[in-house]
């Protein structure tokens, strides 16, 4: 894989100035608490914190993802198949990024594109539905936002060097070790670096069966470097690398695909993920009360040998910009800002068998501008938003597309009592015309119909939140509309296919989530549903890049803390319920199995402080043998179940050391 410089000496050119040009202004500054600008869209979004992910032992998508019943996340126990779904729609309509780096086009339709250990995790923001104006371009379905730990978030009060020691072992079935050192030099520098390696066996789902080609070696490596320029303004760099490597089939989510000329065979892949930012972030500089900057670059590199010996795989880069600046105005706030991505996706050692693929690449260029405001008048609150985007793509086969587009947002909240909010939204995302998954550079052609038009999605919402004392209940139902969607298809006239627009997806859907919390007793009931159709049909496993169906979806916990023993223990339920589609391949209905999935922790300071930390847990506590239902499962043309079931009872023992 080609290596990029982590920390771009351009990146430094055009941070470094700003930070030289505010400084004069910053220094007899007061520090005032950072401008915030809540989205335009009511959605009920949700944050997941480190300390949850710690305590569960999360490994992978579906752990991290899991006590939230909007999500789901299909492809069995392997990570390198799973693929994370929202309300129905496929991780490739959402905004993904890594620390603000972007992380959003495919490699290959039979894998995940991201990977990354949530030991490294400080927290993660989903953003439903059409994403707000500030979330960048293209949001069709929402935003994911990971953001890493760094060296602060790790340091007690007054330390200046630490570190963490982690080992874990699973039943089902390996081991995870990990090791970060962290520290403070001076009063303006701080810096972290960590690693975490894990190792695992093919897995046992809930029958005692051995599920074949599931093994797998991750590695994840994170460095990071922040300077307290002044103190209202920083700096820092960050470099994350992810990698995945395993004998899996060839379709890494499907167990079976038998085929006399594209054989499912068990193969070496791989998966590797370079992440380098670049942030400068001041507060309070006299003509601006906020100002955050980032430059980054993400490149993804897949790699395959086949039983014949060849090698090829598919390389994608990012490389983009984000500026966004904050004002208060009186009671009012207000933030406006610009993006930059390009986008450049290939296929190495192109088979080309029937002379069609075209040259093997593409590039695509995305400028954008947005404004974004909150209005205070009493009990009521307005926020609205305007996005412009401009999509420059070309394609394998030479050929050019331009799109671009207003994207409005507009939203209500009123106080209607002091326990009672009520709201409403609506909001547009535009996504132009850009990359195909580069897989679908390699081995046939793929050509972009000429016709073909930029995507746009639509989103209506409502929403309450009521909370009083210790208990709140919040719900809200939506309507999201993807109009334009682009996928592949067969074509008539072409030994390949054909990339065009498939027509009009329709969502409607609702969650609602209920908390109680006495003491050190908390309890949590959340159920959510949607009901995703393309064209009037229910999304099937097919919609590749589209989306699938899963039935209503339960998740209950309960959380009970001992502190005077240092104990924290919790039980978390996810209830999903049967739901009849019709297959791909089939003409007739089929039911996607109803399944009950159980885990528990326990989590153990037992010198009372964060010294020392024994975790354990137990996933599929009863050892449910099921497949989730946003798995790739029953294919009518071969009468057969092609995705991986999930693991059975896995029992997780950790300690860790911080010094």
């Amino acid at each position: 894989m080609t290596q990029t410089p982590p920390f771009p000496c351009r990146a430094l050119a055009v941070l470094l100035p700003l930070c030289l040009a505010t400084h004069a202004l910053a220094d007899d500054a007061v520090q005032l608490a950072p401008v915030e600008v809540s989205a335009s869209t009511p959605t009920q979004d949700d944050t997941l914190q480190r300390e949850d992910l710690l305590k569960s032992q999360a490994h992978d998508l579906n752990d991290v993802f899991v006590s939230d019943p909007e999500i789901s996340v299909g492809g069995g126990g392997n990570p390198i198949s799973q693929k994370m779904y929202i309300r129905g729609m496929e991780e490739s309509l959402l905004n993904l990024s890594i620390d603000g780096a972007q992380v959003n086009s495919k490699i290959y339709h039979h894998q995940t594109a991201l990977i990354l250990d949530p030991l490294l995790i400080k927290q993660v923001e989903v953003e439903k539905g059409t994403a707000a104006a500030s979330a960048g371009p293209g949001a069709l379905g929402g935003a994911i936002r990971y953001e890493t730990v760094s060296a602060g978030d790790l340091l007690r009060p007054g330390q200046q060097f630490g570190g963490t020691l982690t080992g874990s072992v699973f039943s089902n079935e390996g081991w995870r070790s990990a090791g970060s050192a962290y520290g403070r030099f001076g009063d303006k520098v701080d810096a972290l670096v960590s690693g975490t390696l894990m190792d695992t066996r093919d897995y046992q789902n809930g029958n005692g069966e051995t599920v074949a080609n599931s093994a797998t070696e991750q590695r994840n490596y994170l460095a990071k470097i922040g300077v307290q320029l002044t103190d209202t303004q920083r700096l820092a760099a960050s470099f994350q690398r992810s990698t995945d490597e395993g004998v899996r089939t060839a379709r890494a989510n499907m167990v079976g695909f038998p085929h006399p000329v594209l054989p499912n065979d068990p193969i070496p892949q791989s998966l590797e993920r370079d992440t380098a930012t670049l942030k400068y972030s001041g507060r309070q500089l006299g003509f601006v009360d906020g100002v955050d900057a980032t430059l980054y670059r993400t490149e993804v590199d897949s790699d395959r040998t086949d039983k014949k010996g060849r090698n090829w795989g598919e390389t994608l880069t990012t490389s983009g910009a984000d500026l966004m600046l904050k004002n208060a105005i009186g009671d009012h706030l207000l933030k406006y800002g610009l993006n930059w991505r390009e986008e450049k996706s290939a296929a190495r050692n192109i088979a080309n068998p029937y002379k069609l693929t075209g040259s093997g690449r593409e590039d695509m260029r995305v400028f954008g501008g947005f404004v974004e405001g909150e209005a205070h008048f009493g009990s009521v609150t307005l926020t609205g938003g305007l996005r412009f985007d401009d999509y420059s793509y070309t394609d394998n086969h030479d050929q050019k597309f331009d799109s671009d587009g207003v994207s409005p947002s507009a939203g209500i909240r009123w106080q209607a009592l002091e326990s009672l909010e009520l709201r409403a939204g609506y909001a547009q995302a535009l996504r132009g015309v850009g990359l195909k998954e580069a897989f679908m550079l390699d081995i046939a052609q793929w050509k972009n119909n000429a016709d073909i038009k930029a995507e746009e999605a639509h989103n209506s919402e409502i929403g309450f939140r009521f909370g009083q004392g210790g208990f709140s209940l919040e719900g809200n139902a939506y309507r999201q509309i993807v109009e334009n969607f682009i996928t592949t298809f067969s074509c008539p006239a072409s030994r390949g296919g054909c990339r065009g627009n498939a027509g009009k997806a329709v969502i409607d859907g609702y969650e609602l989530a209920a908390r109680y919390r006495w003491g050190n007793l908390s309890a949590g009931l959340s159920v959510a549903e949607s009901r995703p159709e393309l064209e009037g049909r229910k999304f099937s496993d097919g919609d590749l890049g589209l989306g699938t169906s899963t039935g209503r979806s339960w998740v209950t916990r309960l959380d009970y803390a001992l502190p005077e023993y240092g104990v924290q223990m919790g039980w978390l339920g996810r209830f999903v319920e049967s739901l009849d589609y019709i297959p791909v391949g089939s003409t007739t209905s089929r039911s996607k199995a109803g399944y009950g999935v159980q885990n528990i922790y326990i989590s153990w300071l037992p010198l009372k402080n964060d010294t020392l930390r024994i975790n354990l847990a137990v996933n599929n506590l009863f050892d449910q043998q099921y497949y989730d239902q946003a798995t790739y499962a029953w294919n009518g043309w071969q009468g057969k179940t092609l995705g991986y079931p999930e693991p059975g009872r896995d029992v997780r023992l950790e300690a860790s050391w911080k010094f």
